[in-house]
């Protein structure tokens, strides 16, 4: 790629500079002109930086979520958080764009945070395993993966310790007391940890006790933000 064409905007991360020119190697050094005496100056580009970021979020991205939607006000502003932001629920009848809408809440969220997602690398051995960052995940699907065994533990902890979880469709599986003392056991560490969080789900904040007991539910309310989904269903024709 040609540096000086595919980032014709780096002057707004150099403010005082006079020009800035990308090497276009994509791994990314730019040069820097300042006015003298201070004169030129090399640093790591950042918009290569961030294209990389946002590669690293297209990867763990399905197809059909990868075109980003306008988010609500209140998911944008939970977004721009980054690091400091905690929890977000977002609650609608089937349909109202929960699924999209917090795809497109993890892309900004990686943008503010500044954290290119990465998945779980193991290389041989678990001392030497590097973990996943991001973990987008539906709730029937990390049910499954809890049940008992060596890889359910780490599993556990991958949910536990990753800089940003999703779960998606809450309410969609079958409560019992050993489904909602595993749940409870990821959300009491990332709501100690005040580690961010996304909950989709069909149901209500006042329906989650009956769901996810009530542990994991006052946890849930203590830290999340709720963001109501409304309209009619957009996967039906005519909608």
């Amino acid at each position: 790629m040609d540096g000086t064409e595919a980032h014709s905007d780096l002057l707004q991360f150099f403010p005082e500079a006079i020009s800035v020119t990308c090497d276009g190697t994509y791994v990314g050094k730019c040069t820097v002109t300042y006015p003298e005496p201070r004169g030129i100056d090399e640093s790591q580009c950042p918009g290569c930086w961030y294209q990389a970021l946002d590669d690293a979020v297209a990867a763990i991205t399905p197809p059909r979520f990868r075109r980003l939607v306008d988010l609500p006000e209140g998911v944008t502003a939970w977004a721009k958080r980054g690091k400091k932001a905690q929890g977000l629920y977002l609650a609608g009848q089937v349909g109202t764009g929960k699924t999209h809408t917090a795809w497109t809440a993890v892309d900004a969220w990686c943008r503010a945070a500044m954290i290119k997602p990465r998945g779980g690398v193991s290389y041989g051995t678990w001392d030497t395993r590097i973990a996943p960052n991001v973990i987008f995940t539906r709730m029937t699907d990390l049910l499954d993966d809890l049940r008992p065994g060596d890889e359910s533990r780490q599993r556990i902890r991958d949910c536990q310790n990753a800089e940003l979880l999703v779960i998606d469709d809450l309410g969609a599986e079958k409560p019992s007391e050993w489904t909602q003392e595993r749940f409870y056991s990821v959300i009491d560490e990332r709501y100690t940890r005040q580690h961010p969080l996304i909950v989709t789900s069909n149901l209500p904040p006042s329906k989650l006790t009956a769901q996810v007991g009530e542990r994991a539910s006052s946890r849930l309310a203590e830290m999340c933000e709720v963001v109501a989904m409304t309209g009619t269903d957009r996967r039906r024709p005519g909608a």
